[in-house]
C-alpha cells in the first residue's frame, strides 16, 4: 500500500512541476485527464492489485480523497480486522508527508487528505483523515 502512495505522490509532483503550479487550488492545477491517467497508473501498480478491485482519487478544491475498493469480500469480522489494521498503519504521517510534498512542489497545501477503504460490494471498512 505505501508503493501505491508513494506513486500517486510522484505522478502529482511531477503533474504540478510541469504545470507550473500558478492555481490557488489542488483542484485547479490538476486536469481532469491527467487525474485520470493518476488513477491509471496507481491501478497499475503490482501491490494495487494484489489487494484492490478498483479505486478512484477526488479533489474539490484543496481536499484530496483516495478510495480504495478490495478484491474479496468480507464479512463484519473481517472487516473489523482490517478497520483495526488500517487505523493502526502510519496513514496520519504519510498524510502529513503528503501535504508537505505538494507545498514544497507546488506552494499549495492540501487542507485535508482521506484514505477511504471499501469492501468490494461498497461497504465502507475505513476513513482516515487528516
Amino acid at each position: 500500500m505505501r508503493k501505491t502512495i508513494a506513486s500517486v505522490v510522484v505522478v502529482f509532483m511531477c503533474l504540478f512541476m510541469f504545470a507550473g503550479c500558478k492555481p490557488k487550488t489542488i483542484e485547479a492545477a490538476i486536469k481532469p485527464a491527467d487525474l485520470q491517467k493518476m488513477v491509471d497508473e496507481m491501478k497499475e501498480n503490482s501491490l494495487f492489485k494484489s489487494y484492490y478491485s478498483d479505486a478512484d482519487i477526488k479533489v474539490s478544491g484543496n481536499t484530496i480523497t483516495y478510495e480504495y475498493w478490495y478484491k474479496n469480500e468480507m464479512d463484519d469480522d473481517q472487516i473489523e480486522a482490517v478497520k483495526e489494521q488500517l487505523e493502526k498503519s502510519n496513514l496520519e504521517k504519510q498524510i502529513d508527508g503528503l501535504k508537505d510534498n505538494f507545498e514544497k512542489s507546488c506552494g499549495i497545501r492540501a487542507e485535508k487528505i482521506s484514505f477511504i477503504y471499501y469492501t468490494t460490494s461498497g461497504k465502507l471498512i475505513a476513513e482516515i483523515s487528516k
